[in-house]
């Protein structure tokens, strides 16, 4: 087989068979370049073939059946063979390498992170490698990832929105951290490991994202996402107490649903849609309005619990930027996202060792391999407006409009 064969494949149209006659001939092309290499590593110890040189201890052998590692299968080769005078068998460092099974790595850690099992691993392989081989090669590969995460600066980003959430591995809990840049580029941050999501766990993670260089800017203030955690709110008041909060409302939605009769339930989503697409403070004020009073007259527990989460629902719609940012700032879809990734590729892990490093290399490893797929956030090219919001907004402009409320009726018992 040459390129004209392969040419003619690819000229009859059959995708299939060209694809198979073109990875033959590279598999063909490494056996020839590897053969080669061993001649020529053998005539640099023994001479020229034919033509020994008579002052080297070693010389030729004959040849045997051996193995090496090419296009990540164990295929048969036929090698030469050297002995030395005085100490015997000379194993030739171009074989040590060929039958390394190093030369695997980089194939078998890639399988398994997209979530094959060790023991699928040595299946996938037809035997080349055995499954606590594959293990050992996971296990540095993710600390190398681990110590990647880690090590590299965040203070070159100009990082503009922060979202937060967690993720529970067997009896741990894992918080984890997503930026977004002026540029609208997201960035796995980092994440810390605890028993639970505490406030202790996440100002742990918050500490060392400030180390590296995640600070809130002094011409302006953090935006940070989250979900309805008390322990979330509580550790970003502490660390970044200027940053401006918003709640997710995909989780309330979830939350007021469940509270309502399945015949309501539809229209509770249209209510719900209006507010999500609402744009500005007073298109957000009444969409919030509406959707209290929907819920009050069917459940009033779940009204007043919806209406006690009225300023951090409102955030964004206060910060009066385009609606085209909506579907990015009300909702942490963005780190949700990286989760169910980082869950597929955990999937076939049964236990969790909380004593080890397991835990947080497969969180390193999963916000890496989530990050590989990053793309651009939606309405990227608004985020200008954001910044100068949450550069130019007062405090004071952000207060719920219950505060306002308060006050008016206040001023009319006054007046009476």
């Amino acid at each position: 087989m040459d390129y004209q064969t392969l040419e003619s494949a690819f000229l009859q149209g059959d995708e299939k068979q060209a694809s198979e006659l073109f990875n033959e001939m590279m598999r063909k092309s490494v056996r020839l370049g590897l053969l080669a290499a061993l001649e020529e590593e053998v005539a640099s110890l023994c001479g020229p073939k034919y033509q020994p040189a008579s002052d080297s201890p070693c010389c030729r052998a004959g040849s045997e059946k051996g193995s090496a590692y090419i296009n990540g299968e164990r295929e048969e080769i036929t090698r030469p063979r050297v002995r030395h005078e005085d100490d015997g068998e000379v194993v030739l460092n171009t074989y040590r390498a060929a039958r390394s099974q190093r030369n695997l790595f980089a194939d078998v850690t890639s399988a398994m992170l997209e979530g094959m099992s060790s023991r699928s691993v040595s299946r996938h392989t037809k035997g080349a490698i055995s499954k606590s081989a594959a293990s050992r090669m996971w296990v540095e590969k993710s600390m190398e990832q681990l110590d990647q995460l880690r090590s590299r600066p965040l203070d070159q980003h100009d990082f503009i929105t922060i979202q937060i959430d967690g993720v529970s591995a067997g009896e741990q809990m894992i918080i984890l951290a997503v930026g977004i840049d002026r540029e609208g580029r997201k960035h796995a941050l980092d994440f810390e490991v605890g028993s639970s999501e505490s406030k202790s766990v996440v100002s742990a993670l918050l500490e060392r994202l400030k180390k590296r260089g995640v600070n809130e800017p002094e011409e302006r203030r953090l935006l940070v996402i989250r979900d309805g955690s008390a322990a979330i709110k509580s550790a970003v008041k502490k660390h970044w107490p200027e940053a401006l909060q918003q709640e997710c409302l995909i989780h309330q939605e979830r939350n007021v649903l469940e509270k309502l009769r399945r015949r309501d339930r539809a229209e509770g989503i249209g209510y719900f849609k209006r507010l999500r697409e609402a744009q500005g403070k007073e298109a957000g004020e009444e969409a919030f309005e509406e959707l209290v009073d929907f819920v009050s007259e069917r459940n009033a527990a779940a009204a007043l619990a919806l209406n006690e989460r009225r300023e951090a629902l409102l955030t964004v719609h206060r910060l009066e930027v385009p609606s085209t940012l909506n579907a990015t700032l009300l909702n942490t879809n963005i780190i949700e996202n990286m989760i169910r990734n980082w869950r597929a590729a955990t999937g076939n892990v049964k236990l969790w060792n909380e004593k080890e490093t397991m835990v947080p290399r497969w969180a390193a490893s999963g916000m890496l391999w989530a990050e590989a797929g990053f793309r651009k956030v939606r309405g990227y090219r608004d985020l200008g407006a954001l910044s100068a919001a949450l550069a130019t907004s007062s405090p004071s402009s952000l207060r719920s409009s219950s505060d306002e409320v308060a006050n008016e009726e206040k001023t009319t018992k006054q007046e009476n």
